[in-house]
């Protein structure tokens, strides 16, 4: 069964576009709770093409990170994931993976540049080598290729044409991203061995990574979180205001989203910074809350 014609008109089809989409959305739903709420409120085509940018990018996460395997192991799988993707890129094989095949015929129906495919890879790739930040400047390069192109490519998709409504897109993408290295530190630490918040911040405070060797939430670290956290909202007022320049029937989907993940911020400070007491999420009910705040802002 063909897509949608609102997805493809003009482009070429593939006849497994239903089965791939089912494929793109359990995954979705599976490990994306917070950004699948914001996603439900998207229009139908919108919504299936970040089912399938989400699968895209979460499959060769799970490669670095899901599957138990050494730093050797994993990046030479996931350079035989990127070979295989390249290959059905430029091929226009259909005989590849589902996610190939579905995010290929999005790059081509939104005009995506492949270099934000590539930039994304080489981040990926730098999880395997890379086990500490020093700078926030090292941070950012990370972020630049495993948050901000997924921000630009879902400004694309949400039919983004003002000037700045690419480098806003791309400080949401980041601040969702500095959102899951507040949250994860311990996981992170513990189940991969990295420590994604640069030492330059909290040095600020002193305070070092050894805090998250030895999980000392002492006054020092918990000023250097305060601070990151402060960092981090700075980086969604910055996001929320090209959304505005997106799509109408984007806008309350994409706010909802921000909203929900900011929330997590709200629980790293109810702890009192001390993100090794377990990791926050907001819950169903929370959810339930934050989106009937947005649906009265937006009746203002």
């Amino acid at each position: 069964m063909a897509p949608p014609q609102s997805l493809t008109q003009g482009h070429k089809t593939y006849r497994d576009w239903d089965d791939d989409l089912r494929f793109a959305k359990t995954l979705t739903h599976k490990h994306a709770k917070s950004f699948s709420a914001g996603i439900r409120f998207f229009p139908r085509e919108v919504r299936d093409v970040t089912y399938a940018i989400y699968a895209f990018v979460r499959l060769p996460d799970d490669i670095v990170d899901e599957q138990g395997l050494s730093d050797e192991q994993a990046s030479a799988a996931l350079l035989d994931w990127i070979k295989s993707w390249q290959i059905a890129y430029d091929s226009g094989t259909d005989d590849c993976h589902p996610a190939f095949r579905m995010m290929r015929y999005v790059m081509n129906r939104y005009n995506m540049p492949r270099s934000l495919v590539d930039d994304f890879f080489t981040a990926m790739l730098s999880d395997t080598r890379i086990k500490r930040y020093h700078s926030y400047a090292e941070l950012n390069a990370y972020m630049h290729g495993s948050a901000s192109v997924v921000g630009e490519m879902m400004a694309l998709v949400c039919g983004a044409t003002h000037p700045d409504a690419i480098p806003t897109a791309r400080a949401l993408g980041e601040a969702f991203q500095m959102t899951n290295f507040l949250r994860d530190v311990q996981a992170d630490f513990e189940q991969r061995g990295r420590i994604y918040l640069p030492s330059d911040m909290l040095r600020r405070y002193d305070s070092s990574h050894d805090a998250i060797i030895h999980q000392v939430a002492d006054d020092n670290w918990k000023a250097a979180i305060r601070d990151l956290v402060s960092h981090t909202r700075s980086l969604y007022k910055v996001g929320r205001s090209g959304i505005k320049h997106l799509s109408p029937g984007c806008q309350f989907g994409v706010a909802l989203a921000a909203d929900i993940y900011e929330a997590i911020l709200d629980r790293i400070e109810a702890n009192d910074y001390n993100v090794f007491k377990g990791r926050v999420h907001t819950s169903t009910a929370h959810k339930l809350m934050i989106f009937g705040k947005r649906r009265l802002a937006l009746c203002h």
